[in-house]
């Protein structure tokens, strides 16, 4: 099977203050398991403000065919 060139990943991010925006916390290939992660923090760091995003990252294994 052909290697994607791209990682598709959910990204959990967190903020920690104005000064310093928004944070990567964890990333996850699966929404249900970015959502369980953002979850945790949730209950661990309330009061924090969280948020799900969606993002694309080259992929390091792809290597171009020729």
């Amino acid at each position: 099977m052909a290697e994607n060139k791209w990682l598709y990943l959910w990204v959990v991010q967190g903020r920690y203050g104005s000064q310093y925006g928004w944070e990567d916390l964890t990333a996850e290939e699966d929404w249900r398991e970015a959502r369980k992660r953002e979850q945790e923090y949730r209950d661990n760091e309330p009061g924090t403000a969280l948020r799900v995003v969606h993002r694309r990252e080259p992929n390091p294994a792809y290597t171009l065919k020729e």
